[in-house]
């Protein structure tokens, strides 16, 4: 299994979740909930990278986003779960402040008040664009003009529920396999359309080594 794959692997069962949601009161998120957050985040941020460049971005280490994870909701001791986005492509020789301004007005059409922020020198200088609320939590965009690598990463609030039951309706299975990453997509580009849904015997977007499967079958 190469490096990527392991990456996904370790993501794909980081889902955990062994706290009982609504013990604090909260009443627990169903699927369709769930699925709404989803569709805000990632709808939000396809926004954001087809402003920055019309092209398939990379989903950075099986963050597609319809993965639930495990979180601690405010200060109480109640479990819930969040969602997590990550796109990257690179784009040498791109101006820094041209994919934060592109980023930045994306996110203003969104309702999103962005905040950019230029720091470092050389080849560690790294421009971001951070908005809070919105599509999600908290979206930020990171730009390192040295390599031109860009990344777009968004992240839920922590909703009441099992990140657990969650991931078993997600993924339509009880124990969830090693390999289940490989039904994720690997990239997002312009025509995808956000998938929530993701059985078992659906398409899958990686082979066995962890290398994405050329084209790649349409999500849903």
């Amino acid at each position: 299994m190469t490096a990527l794959a392991v990456g996904l692997a370790l993501i794909m069962t980081g889902c955990g979740g062994t706290g009982t949601p609504g013990e604090s009161g909260g009443t627990p998120e169903s699927y369709e909930q769930a699925e709404a957050r989803f569709t805000t985040m990632a709808d939000g941020v396809h926004a954001v990278i087809m402003a920055i460049e019309p092209a398939d971005w990379a989903v950075v280490e099986g963050a597609y986003g319809a993965h639930p994870t495990s979180c601690q909701i405010g200060m109480s001791e109640e479990a819930g779960y969040k969602l997590s986005a990550v796109r990257g492509i690179e784009l040498p020789g791109r101006d820094a402040e041209g994919i934060a301004d592109a980023a930045a007005v994306a996110l203003r059409e969104l309702g999103v008040e962005p905040e950019i922020a230029d720091r470092g020198e050389g080849d560690a200088r790294e421009v971001t664009v951070t908005g809070i609320g919105g599509i999600a939590a908290r979206t930020v965009v990171t730009v390192r003009p040295a390599t031109g690598q860009v990344r777009v990463a968004a992240e839920t609030d922590c909703a009441p529920g099992s990140a657990h039951d969650l991931a078993t309706e997600v993924f339509a299975e009880e124990r969830l396999p090693a390999d289940v990453w490989r039904r994720l997509p690997a990239f997002d580009g312009p025509a995808s359309v956000p998938a929530f849904s993701f059985p078992a015997g659906g398409p899958l977007y990686y082979d066995e080594s962890g290398t994405p499967i050329q084209p790649q079958p349409p999500a849903g």
